[in-house]
């Protein structure tokens, strides 16, 4: 069980110890929703007629495109690494050894890709804007929509039929999968990125590619089954949404918050701050990290809630 999951069932370890120390979830939610009324109107995807947008594809695309905007040090993560092997075992089982060989070779192949793109392009040097040249930024965020498609996988432990990964079978190949991306996905991936350029450069300029961690986890991560968070720019953890109505954040957002920090019990990142980056709207909403778990009802300090996190969730501690 992750800490999404423990989050939303009320007899779990986290929610058991949010419910005692974080009870205020609705003070937080409200001053997050005025701070989203405030914000630009979102830009929406421009689908073809009849197109159920693939929000969620989407949502974690743009997610990966933004964190290489801060650093390149991790070329995937591991649910994408995670995403590829169990892809490849699935058709194995499935006794479509053809198919297993093509999903590891693209796998190889999509990894190598992003390395040398990355490489070539550096799009988190800090002399350099965020959006790249037209044709790089298209295939970076083509990567990004592929790299997607197999951490689904690993995060749903399932391989869809509807999936590109399953269609194609054995004759899968990495310019076959990057076509499969749909042309509307590749122009509001585009859009994302261009308010971001504007809404995260001071961000940027304040941190070094060396400060930042892309999907970052934690010390106590293993302990709620997994977690593991967006972006760590210098002492901020921030969390992508590409939400069509910010407004209609899911409760449970700001309790993913205060885990990812509440988890990091060493203090390894040094948090001061958390936040929310809207970005379909260009907006940063952040609070001082005390402060959040002030407004969540805590009335123990970070390292005092860590601590109580971890004797309640460490098995023999």
């Amino acid at each position: 069980m992750s800490l999404t999951s423990q989050i939303s069932t009320p007899d779990s370890p986290f929610a058991t110890f949010a419910a005692r120390h974080l009870p205020h979830q609705r003070t937080a939610m409200d001053g997050y929703r005025t701070a989203a009324r405030a914000a630009p109107a979102p830009q929406q995807p421009a689908a073809p007629p009849g197109t159920r947008p693939a929000w969620g594809t989407i949502g974690a695309a743009i997610d990966h495109r933004l964190r290489y905007a801060f650093t390149c040090r991790d070329i995937v993560d591991g649910a994408v690494r995670g995403g590829i092997e169990y892809t490849a075992a699935l058709a194995a089982q499935a006794r479509r050894a053809d198919a297993a060989e093509a999903l590891l070779a693209v796998g190889a192949d999509l990894v190598a890709e992003l390395a040398s793109l990355l490489e070539r392009e550096r799009p988190d040097g800090r002399d350099r804007p965020v959006l790249l040249e037209a044709a790089a930024e298209e295939r970076l965020d083509r990567l990004c929509v592929a790299m997607v498609w197999f951490e689904e996988v690993y995060r749903s432990g399932v391989l869809a039929v509807t999936s590109p990964l399953a269609r194609l079978g054995a004759g899968l190949t990495l310019p076959a999968l990057l076509a499969e991306v749909p042309g509307y996905v590749v122009r509001d991936l585009d859009v994302q990125v261009r308010l971001a350029q504007h809404a995260l450069a001071g961000l940027r300029a304040q941190t070094s590619r060396d400060s930042c961690h892309s999907g970052p986890t934690f010390a106590g991560s293993r302990a709620v089954g997994g977690a593991d968070a967006d972006l760590i720019a210098g002492g901020l953890l921030v969390d992508f949404k590409a939400l069509k109505d910010p407004v209609r954040l899911a409760p449970s957002a700001v309790y993913q918050l205060a885990g990812y920090a509440l988890l990091d019990f060493e203090d390894r990142f040094g948090l001061d701050r958390v936040g929310l980056y809207l970005t379909r709207s260009g907006q940063l909403i952040t609070w001082g990290l005390e402060d959040f778990v002030r407004l969540l009802g805590a009335d123990l300090p970070v390292p005092a809630l860590r601590a109580r996190l971890a004797d309640s969730i460490v098995p023999g501690r």
